[in-house]
């Protein structure tokens, strides 16, 4: 059971990755189709900087599951790297178990101004207005996920 839950995180988040790059692949196509409406044919348009706004946060949000699944978050090793290995490790547990609390404490809060935002029908104040839980949905789950990676990293370490 526990090992078809992994393979189910691991899945979403290459899921979620994959969507990562898709997005930035669209931000790309959309600032080349605004340069070419707006300076070629004289109409830009009204909702592509919307659109990058929020498409920069499920792209930073969808990617860093992945990036603390892989282990390829900035670490600052310079007091590590000059302790005992015993000690090394226990600092590495400790800051497994800060990182995944941190990150527990972040996605609780995002759900929380998630719902709130739903709750009270809250939308963004741009050309084209849209719910903003819409936007607001991923941070939660990068945090949530990002949050079970360094737990799971921290259980496999014990």
């Amino acid at each position: 059971m526990l090992q078809a839950l992994r393979r189910l995180h691991d899945g979403l988040t290459v899921a979620g990755f994959a969507a990562s790059a898709a997005l930035i692949g669209a931000i790309a196509a959309g600032y080349c189709y605004e340069v070419a409406a707006r300076y070629f044919f004289g109409a830009p348009s009204t909702w592509l900087h919307d659109f990058t706004s929020y498409a920069l946060a499920a792209v930073i949000f969808l990617a860093i599951p992945e990036m603390t699944r892989r282990g390829a978050h900035i670490a600052v090793t310079y007091l590590t790297d000059g302790l005992p290995e015993r000690a090394r490790r226990a600092l590495a547990r400790a800051v497994l178990a800060a990182a995944a609390a941190a990150c527990l404490a972040a996605a609780w809060i995002g759900a929380a101004e998630s719902w709130r935002q739903y709750a009270q029908g809250v939308e963004t104040i741009s050309a084209n207005p849209i719910p903003k839980w819409w936007v607001s949905t991923v941070i939660p789950y990068g945090f949530l996920s990002s949050a079970l990676y360094f737990l799971r990293s921290l259980l496999s370490r014990a």
